[in-house]
């Protein structure tokens, strides 16, 4: 009989590199790890994990300075630094509430909305959750406005950078919801067309070609800039992705899809939907940072990729820090929406995928 044994989940690995890069004692290493450690082993956040996890973070800041801290914890624990301030409030904020809490089991997301609230709307929001068997964000955000909602503000209203700033923001959330819904039908239909013991080319085709397009224009419109050519200001072109890169890639397989005579040969298909086109657009919707692919066949090139002045254009765009991301797991979708107060007063478009 075969026993699986259980692996608990553990910190990124390179740790040593982490430290260095950040300056800080080799003395707290050991300290900090430890504390990384029980943070992984921790898992799903329950109430009690979520102050759990505060009561943790809220150690480590007080051994590392701010912008230390916030580079930290996003290296090292996974968790964006703005994040980490909201298990710490909890912390700090709702001890005196800690029992109560874990007994009604109040989610994480109300957690960070009440962290800040006084005394009096803290019991108001037990109240309702122990009448109701449960209390939701916008409950909570309700008892602490005396249920008066905020008026909703249109954001193609909203002037100057702050105006500028909320509709980057509303297009780039809603935007990315509406591409990576399109992705996961895209690669459904692939998966299910392969589980079967013959494709059928044209239906495919008429499935996939307008979706594949559709999502191909999403993409650059999120992710691409606009260059312009110094001969003629009038001619305006998109900055493409580097060629070779795994972004071009996706692209790519999008423009395949969504042109029938690009296609591959019926006796091909197969082997290019299961090699190519799959792999690709399942790591574009991956949540994992840190998932690789391998093998790339860019022998379609895509619209522009051979424009040497877009191309140093996108060179002189700077680098991106990647530990000041901000990831955001499933579990914590409503505590996103809690951070950013100003898209909370955005009313955001219909838009249907």
């Amino acid at each position: 009989m075969n026993t699986k044994t259980k692996t608990k989940p553990k910190a990124p690995t390179t740790p040593a590199h982490t430290y260095e890069k950040l300056k800080i004692d080799p003395a707290l290493q050991g300290l900090l790890e430890n504390k990384a450690e029980r943070i992984f082993e921790l898992g799903r956040r329950s109430t009690e994990q979520t102050f759990l996890i505060g009561d943790i973070l809220n150690e480590a800041a007080d051994v590392l300075e701010g912008p230390t801290f916030a580079k930290w914890v996003s290296s090292r624990c996974g968790i964006a630094a703005r994040t980490a301030t909201g298990f710490i409030a909890v912390s700090r904020n709702l001890e005196a509430f800690r029992d109560e809490m874990i007994d009604l089991n109040v989610s994480s997301t109300v957690l960070f909305t009440i962290a800040h609230a006084e005394p009096d709307k803290i019991r108001d929001v037990l109240k309702h959750a122990e009448e109701h068997g449960q209390v939701r964000v916008s409950d909570a955000k309700a008892i602490l406005s005396d249920g008066q909602e905020k008026p909703r503000v249109n954001p193609y209203d909203i002037g100057g950078v702050s105006g500028l700033q909320a509709l980057i923001a509303l297009k780039s959330r809603e935007g990315q919801k509406i591409f990576l819904a399109r992705l996961q039908a895209i690669v459904g239909v692939m998966d299910a067309a392969l589980k079967g013991k013959r494709l059928y080319k044209e239906k495919l085709q008429e499935v996939l070609m307008l979706s594949a397009g559709t999502a191909r224009s999403e993409l650059r419109n999120l992710a691409q800039f606009v260059g312009s050519s110094e001969a003629r200001s009038e001619h305006q072109n998109l900055v493409m992705f580097p060629n070779g890169s795994q972004w071009a890639r996706v692209e790519a397989v999008l423009t395949r899809l969504s042109d029938k005579d690009r296609w591959p040969k019926m006796v091909d298909l197969r082997k290019w939907l299961e090699g190519e086109a799959v792999p690709v657009l399942s790591w574009a919707i991956s949540k994992d940072r840190k998932a690789k692919l391998t093998g790339p066949e860019l022998k379609d090139a895509v619209e522009g990729n051979d424009d040497l002045e877009s191309r140093q254009m996108l060179e002189a765009v700077p680098s991106l820090d990647t530990s000041e991301l901000t990831e955001v797991g499933d579990e914590f979708e409503d505590e996103a929406e809690v951070e950013d107060e100003n898209l909370d007063e955005v009313t955001s478009p219909v838009m249907a995928v």
